[in-house]
């Protein structure tokens, strides 16, 4: 049976090399290329033996980073002036002046009750216990964090609170969200917008989402105002970040198997509607509007034939899903360090990429995969939903 399990596993390992080869070669865009830790880029060590800085967030006040992480604790990176200053919550209040030092703070949890239990764990088979907080968005207004938290559905963390609290748990009280993922606030409405990735499976089955071919995703919206959640648009294929228009006029959103950006027209004439912006040759994930135009796009890997082909042929589906998915996972991680690794795009409105970013070397093997890129005071913050650093690349 292992002889039998380990020519499967090399099989379709050979067969994603062949059909997956880079072909980065034949690309002419500006690229970023980021080779060593030095002057120019940062890895900043998670807290407490956690890993995976999935997405990041800035308070109104500039403050932050603030990331969830694998142990289900939001954190926030305390930096300025040379020097670290520790404070109790993201409202402003009397600071501490210490030596310089490079620490997290922990800001909120979604499990207090097992907080000492989680701490630093990066076990998948927990996080329905501890929480895993993946999308987060400050409401600038009211100082509000709010949480996409894979398994505790949408949340909420006040100013002054340790403690994030549920806005929506389950769907209409009838069963807990499967995979919360990406969260949007439209400031002029208070709406809050958050998509679902899948309705059968969690996200540590984030792979059998994709090999099935799974589109049972959704986009959900939440007045706080009636405490109702609302299903915009079902049907999606691993609906993952979602990222507002300045206007308000429309979300765009992340369509991860398919590799397409989508946008979900919210105004004007054609309201409640949904069009394609592009398809990428990669598996997209977060979307962050860039200050110097058009948005980024964190990249989690290249997709290749072996992806497309296990959805479009039931037989090729049924051979990987016999494997073990850690097994699946591992063949993927190997084959997307083959030859430069494309972390991120810049796109334009329009959908025309306008730069990219690829890692080499060592710090090729600190981003396996990237969730997302934040765009900030002439640095790109770089999150990995894998990776035990977050990346701080000076422009």
């Amino acid at each position: 049976m292992k002889v039998k399990l380990a020519v499967l596993v090399a099989a379709v390992a050979a067969a994603a090399f062949l059909v997956s080869m880079d072909d980065s070669r034949r690309d002419v865009l500006p690229v970023l290329e980021i080779r060593e830790e030095g002057d120019a880029f940062d890895l900043i060590a998670i807290d407490g033996g956690a890993t995976g800085p999935e997405s990041v967030a800035f308070d109104a006040h500039g403050g932050g980073p603030y990331t969830g992480v694998s142990d289900g604790r939001v954190l926030r990176w305390l930096s300025g002036d040379r020097r670290w200053v520790e404070h109790s919550s993201s409202s402003s209040g009397p600071e501490l002046w210490r030596p310089a030092e490079r620490r997290w703070e922990e800001h909120s949890c979604s499990a207090p009750g097992l907080l000492e239990s989680c701490r630093g764990s990066q076990d998948p088979a927990r996080e329905h216990e501890c929480g895993r907080p993946l999308g987060l968005k400050f409401n600038n207004e009211t100082g509000e964090l709010y949480v996409a938290d894979a398994y505790h559905g949408l949340r909420v963390v006040g100013p002054d609170d340790k403690v994030s609290r549920p806005l929506v748990r389950e769907w209409q009280g009838s069963r807990p969200f499967s995979f919360a993922n990406g969260v949007e606030i439209d400031h002029e409405t208070g709406a809050i917008y958050f998509t679902e990735t899948s309705t059968r499976f969690q996200r540590r089955e984030f792979l059998s989402i994709v090999i099935s071919g799974d589109k049972t995703g959704r986009l959900l919206k939440y007045d706080p105002k009636s405490n109702h959640v609302e299903v915009l648009v079902d049907g999606l294929s691993f609906p993952n970040g979602l990222a507002m228009s300045s206007d308000g006029t429309y979300l765009l959103l992340a369509e991860t198997t398919t590799g397409k950006i989508l946008k979900y027209w919210i105004k004007k004439a054609k309201a409640s509607t949904m069009e394609e912006v592009v398809q990428l040759s990669w598996f997209p994930d977060n979307i962050k509007w860039s200050p110097r135009g058009g948005f980024w796009v964190g990249l989690h890997a290249k997709r290749g034939k072996i992806a497309e082909w296990s959805i479009s042929y039931p037989w090729l589906r049924r051979l990987i899903l016999k494997l073990p998915m850690r097994h699946v996972q591992r063949a993927s991680t190997l084959l997307s360090q083959l030859g430069r690794q494309v972390i991120a795009l810049r796109l334009s409105e329009e959908g025309k990429t306008i730069e990219a970013v690829s890692v080499h070397g060592d710090v090729q093997k600190a981003f396996k995969s990237v969730s997302e890129v934040e765009e900030r005071n002439g640095s790109l913050f770089i999150g990995s939903v894998t990776s035990p650093f977050l990346g701080v690349y000076r422009l």
